[in-house]
């Protein structure tokens, strides 16, 4: 028998490896620029479910389907948990858990655009780097891509540094060792901005219903990733006057975030009267973000209260932000083709500007699937479920707006629901219209209502 040459096998090895790599690069420039971002996020869930899967990661009897259900929830922020994750991952585990939270928050393309952008002689990008980006977020026409990677990037890194610097000074008051404070600190405030919702104790945040300091920083957080990135460049263009105003899109984000807001906080106040108004407030944040977290038994809500969460989470926050859901400016793109039809006007309007009939195609689009996969979603976990059907209502809403409220049934599903609500989770990270776009479009179809749109009209991110 000749004997083993491991120069000869590191060789081998090698020439594969490289020989895969460029197949797969191959195969990655054949795909449409949505079937990438699909691609991408499987790819990320796959990863991370191969890592965890590794004796160290876990404590006790974790399955493969429960570590493919925790990295789904990673990458997608969703934060559903089938697994106690606080005692069920080691150290180890949770940094893959937290990295994938980081990655799935700030977004893949942006990610991989960022660090091509910083290493390249010419600073800009690729033209199918620029596709893709396009795919992954909706930016209105007077945003530039570099200016958005930049301040996306600077804005993620500001954002979670402050908050675990109130984070750190919070938990040294409270009997925390340092090692502790700043590794608490660091894994929420990120868990927070990416709108992730999960957390190192067993109840979520349950523990820190009456305090301030977390219920603040948590939400600032929260919102601050929720409301996007569009926001962010477009106030610090304002501000170093590289455009004359505030965005349509802008102006849409924020008066939509303050008007459910203070909808969601005030009717939740008053239809849970066990709870207190910062409850009420956390809460609706939590909702309206999608981050997931809780300072409150989820399950104790009354069915009007679960009503109102589903209803927030559905809408979910702004485009190009770390929040799911469908987003506000579609709720609001739906909300003014509406009045308009009520009025029995021919153009769609919202604050006096007109909205492009392209951004009205996708808004209505994008409302049509999602009610589309939350309805099919809803009905196979009605069908292997046998579990009460609000809760199952509001698994599937957290899911798919990748919100992560839940009354504690993910753990009570069977193999098939935790498939289920996977899969659905899946879908609402990549987007339930890129999803779609991804299954049916082709690479090569353009849409000639970009070119025909007026100048009335004003652009607006959906």
């Amino acid at each position: 028998m000749n004997r083993i040459s491991w120069q000869e096998l590191f060789s081998k090895t090698r020439e594969l490896f490289k020989v895969s790599l460029k197949k797969y690069l191959l195969f990655l420039l054949h795909l449409s620029p949505h079937q990438n971002i699909a691609q991408t996020v499987l790819s990320y869930t796959a990863l991370g479910t191969v890592l965890l899967c590794l004796p160290f990661m876990t404590r006790g009897n974790v399955s493969v389907v429960d570590n493919f259900f925790t990295a789904a929830a990673a990458v997608s922020t969703s934060g559903l948990n089938s697994v106690n994750f606080a005692e069920s991952y080691t150290l180890l585990g949770k940094l893959i858990v937290l990295f994938l939270i980081q990655i799935g928050g700030i977004g893949y393309m942006t990610f991989s655009s960022f660090i091509f952008l910083s290493f390249s002689q010419r600073h800009r990008l690729r033209r199918h780097q620029q596709e893709n980006l396009s795919a992954e977020i909706s930016l209105p026409k007077t945003l530039q891509l570099s200016d958005f990677l930049w301040s996306a990037v600077i804005f993620t890194v500001i954002a979670e540094l402050i908050g675990i610097g109130f984070l750190y000074n919070y938990f040294r008051h409270h009997d925390f060792t340092v090692l502790n404070a700043l590794w608490y600190s660091i894994f929420h405030s990120i868990s927070a901005f990416c709108t992730a919702g999960f957390s190192l104790w067993n109840n979520s945040l349950e523990n820190f219903a009456d305090s301030k300091t977390i219920n603040i920083v948590v939400s600032c957080l929260a919102l601050a990733g929720s409301m996007g990135f569009i926001v962010v460049t477009d106030v610090f263009n304002f501000i170093r006057r590289k455009t004359d105003s505030i965005s349509l899109t802008t102006k849409i984000i924020t008066l939509a975030t303050a008007a459910m807001l203070a909808f969601g906080t005030f009717t939740l106040f008053v239809t849970s009267p066990g709870l207190s108004l910062m409850e009420s407030f956390f809460q609706s944040v939590a909702a309206m973000t999608t981050v997931g977290f809780n300072t409150v038994k989820i399950g104790t809500l009354s069915s009007c209260s679960l009503l109102l969460l589903i209803l927030l989470m559905s809408i979910g926050g702004a485009p190009s932000g770390t929040a799911g859901g469908m987003k506000m400016t579609t709720f609001v793109s739906m909300m003014a083709i509406m009045r308009t039809r009520l009025q029995l006007k021919s153009r769609v309007e919202f604050l006096g500007r007109r909205l492009p009939l392209i951004r009205l195609y996708t808004a209505t689009s994008t409302f049509l699937l999602y009610s589309l996969f939350l309805f099919t979603s809803i009905f196979l976990l009605t069908w292997t479920e046998e579990l009460p059907f609000l809760s199952i209502v509001l698994e599937s809403t957290a899911a798919l707006s990748t919100g992560g409220l839940s009354t504690g049934i993910s753990s009570q599903l069977s193999l098939l629901g935790k498939l289920i609500v996977i899969a659905t989770m899946i879908i609402g990270r990549i987007g339930v219209l890129t999803f779609g776009t991804a299954i049916m479009a082709h690479e090569d179809d353009d849409d000639d209502d970009d070119k025909s749109k007026t100048v009335t009209t004003e652009d607006v991110a959906v």
